[in-house]
Parts: C-alpha cells; structure tokens; sequence
C-alpha cells in the first residue's frame, strides 16, 4: 500500500511517500517568487505542480492526503494562490486515477498529537515519539501525517489505534468509501 501526504505551500512543499509503512519518497519542493507578473506566479505554482506529478507518475499512489488550506490567513494573495495550487494538484491526481482526501489542519494536528490545536514543535515531538521518525521541517512532518492518516484510511483493522485517531479514521473513511 502506498499513501502520499502533502502539505502544500509556495514556499515549502512537504511531500512524503510511504510504501507499506516506511518512507519511500521525502521531499520538500522549496520554491521562491519569480517575479511580480501574474504569469510569473503561474510559473511558480506550475513548478511545484511538476514536480509533484513526477512523485505521482514514478509511485502511483494508492491514496494521497492533501491538507486543507488555513483559512485564516491574511495575505489574500497567498491564499489565492495556494488555492491555486492545491487545485493544480487535485487535478493531477484526479487524471493519474488517484483518489485523494483533504484533511483539514486542526484534524492533522489532532490525529498526531490529540489535541486540534497545537503548536508545530508539539506536532514534531508527537511523530518522534510514536512513531520513531525525526524530522527538523514543520512541513515535511505534516506530510508525513497526512500520509499516517491515509495508510489508515485504507487499513481494515483500526482498533489499536489511540481513541482519538480512530475518531479521525473514521470519520475520513466515511468520505473516502462514499
């Protein structure tokens, strides 16, 4: 079985792959401004849309988890574009006939730590703690959660999970079997 997550941002794209378990692909795709023309931020969001097709094309994926946008943000701008994105990459997994789910952060960060909100050195230690994976980028270890809740999204048996990771297993399964 193999679960991709992806936390998407324009400046640090966390992407992990994981083939039965064990991290197959980790790769933050770092991308900066290119300009200050609206083509040049198309150019942008393509790149890093290339870059993740290319782990989709080489790994097919049998589940990815993309987390959902913060909306919260205050530079509409951003968030302009990292919808943008997030839908360059719907696209790209919807054509290489990969289902997908969006998850949204406050459930990220409550299938990891328990709590929906939390800060992200808490999430850091959690992942380390259970799951004996070190990583020193926020959005890499996002990643590698979103690909966590996908391995059990797709597993049959859910039962030694904590109670609150079942909670989020649950209820996303529900989505991915509609």
């Amino acid at each position: 079985m193999k679960t991709l997550g992806l936390d998407l941002s324009l400046t640090g794209t966390g992407c992990v792959l994981l083939d039965n378990g064990k991290i197959k692909t980790r790769q933050l795709i770092k991308s900066k401004p290119l300009g200050s023309r609206p083509v040049d931020e198309l150019e942008r969001l393509l790149l890093i849309k290339r870059k993740i097709s290319s782990i989709i094309a080489e790994e097919s994926p049998d589940l990815a988890i993309i987390e959902g946008m913060a909306f919260m943000a205050h530079n509409t701008t951003a968030l302009t574009q990292l919808a943008g994105l997030n839908y360059f990459v719907r696209d790209e997994l919807y054509n290489a006939d990969v289902k997908f789910l969006i998850v949204a952060p406050t459930t990220l960060k409550k299938f990891l730590t328990g709590k929906g909100n939390c800060q992200k050195d808490l999430i850091l230690l959690e992942v380390y703690k259970r799951y004996k994976e070190e990583f020193t980028d926020d959005n890499l270890c996002d990643a590698y959660g979103l690909a966590k809740i996908g391995e059990e999204v797709l597993s049959d048996d859910n039962s030694k999970l904590p109670q609150y990771q079942q909670e989020v297993t649950k209820l996303l399964k529900q989505q991915y079997y509609e």
